[in-house]
């Protein structure tokens, strides 16, 4: 079997003895192995200093908080539904690699079946569905 591209998130195939596809080589013009570790960003860094506090809610802005808070009010999955569906629609119009598209398009459904699994779960349909076909199951008996 073929060795793929050490990139993280690229499933290239590469060339016999190479680690890099022809993308990812270094020796390319733009080199996209990924942000620099050295160069952590104000943001990063505020955040690992208030990691360190460890203050579960110094982590965030307050607002943030406000909106977290309200978005969790929210029993069901229809929001999250909703965004895997646009994201799953917006990466098959724009992807042209399909080695990148089919890698991505599984891992996007895959989340998308369970997050629809678990709306189920949570609205009751599924106890519903199961108490159904046991009830069914038994008339079944009944009538032999």
């Amino acid at each position: 079997m073929g060795q793929r591209c050490a990139a993280p998130g690229c499933g290239r195939f590469v060339a016999r003895g190479t680690r890099w596809c022809r993308q990812h080589d270094a020796s390319a013009a733009f080199d996209d192995r990924g942000p620099p570790d050295n160069y952590p960003d104000e943001a990063a860094e505020r955040f690992r200093e208030r990691l360190s506090a460890g203050d579960y809610r110094a982590l965030l802005e307050p607002a943030l908080w406000e909106v977290i808070t309200s978005a969790g009010a929210d029993r069901g999955l229809a929001n999250e539904i909703g965004s895997l569906r646009v994201v799953l629609a917006r990466l098959l119009a724009e992807e042209t690699d399909s080695g990148r598209l089919a890698q991505n398009a599984a891992r996007v459904t895959a989340v998308l079946v369970q997050a629809t699994r678990a709306q189920h779960a949570l609205s009751g349909e599924m106890a519903d569905g199961l108490a159904e076909a046991v009830t069914h199951i038994l008339a079944e008996f009944g009538n032999e």
